[in-house]
């Protein structure tokens, strides 16, 4: 997090994405000119297929990589990446994976894309459609707009039971999602709900956000 105010920068580093969270919107109430940056999980899926599920901001990739070679794998060894939405914190780090990109067709030209086009324009994309199907083996998808209008939730059965990786559709705190308040009563706010039920009635084990911890629902 940084603030600008009068010819002065202020840095406050905080490695945990909840907390920078908190201190950014408190930090906002008090300077005009404010900024973060926040990395989310990148998750690695071993099974049938292996698969990179959110690969993160292009200031991922070296880590990226040693954490595929830290599990004896190379960028060669991934069959797939698969977007839970095409936000850059999300998608550029593809750079360093040629492989298939798998995301939702609506997250295609939508407003956001030409932040992601430059990487994702080069790469074979596997289109998502209409509101749930499976992916791979044990992979299955849900579409949950809200944060995006595109944005999917992968449901991966795993020997822990079902694990929900929902992007960004929960957080960037998980107090509103325990609650099922969503910060606002706009339509917005109203299709968020929705996701929220949408994905808890699938009856996850664990819930993988974007941004947050693992934590069991």
């Amino acid at each position: 997090m940084f603030a600008v105010e009068e010819g002065r920068v202020e840095v406050l580093p905080e490695h945990r994405s909840a907390e920078a969270f908190r201190l950014y919107r408190d930090l906002k109430q008090r300077r005009a000119v404010v900024g973060m940056l926040t990395f989310p999980n990148a998750i690695l899926l071993r099974g049938p297929r292996t698969m990179v599920v959110d690969p993160g901001l292009s200031l991922q990739n070296q880590p990226l990589l040693g954490a595929l070679a830290a599990r004896g794998l190379s960028p060669a060894d991934v069959d797939l990446v698969a977007l839970t939405h095409a936000h850059p914190d999300h998608a550029a780090a593809c750079a360093e994976l040629d492989r298939q990109v798998a995301l939702h067709e609506l997250e295609i030209g939508s407003g956001h894309w030409p932040a992601v086009a430059g990487v994702l324009d080069r790469r074979r994309l596997v289109r998502l459609r209409g509101e749930r199907g499976e992916l791979a083996p044990g992979v299955r998808w849900l579409r949950t707009p809200g944060h995006t209008e595109g944005s999917v939730c992968y449901l991966v059965d795993t020997d822990g039971g079902l694990a929900a990786l929902v992007g960004d559709t929960v957080g960037p705190l998980r107090e509103p999602f325990d609650a099922m308040t969503p910060p606002d009563g706009t339509a917005w706010g109203r299709r968020l709900l929705a996701a929220w039920h949408e994905i808890r009635s699938e009856k996850p084990d664990l819930i993988v956000a974007g941004h947050l911890p693992p934590f069991a629902p």
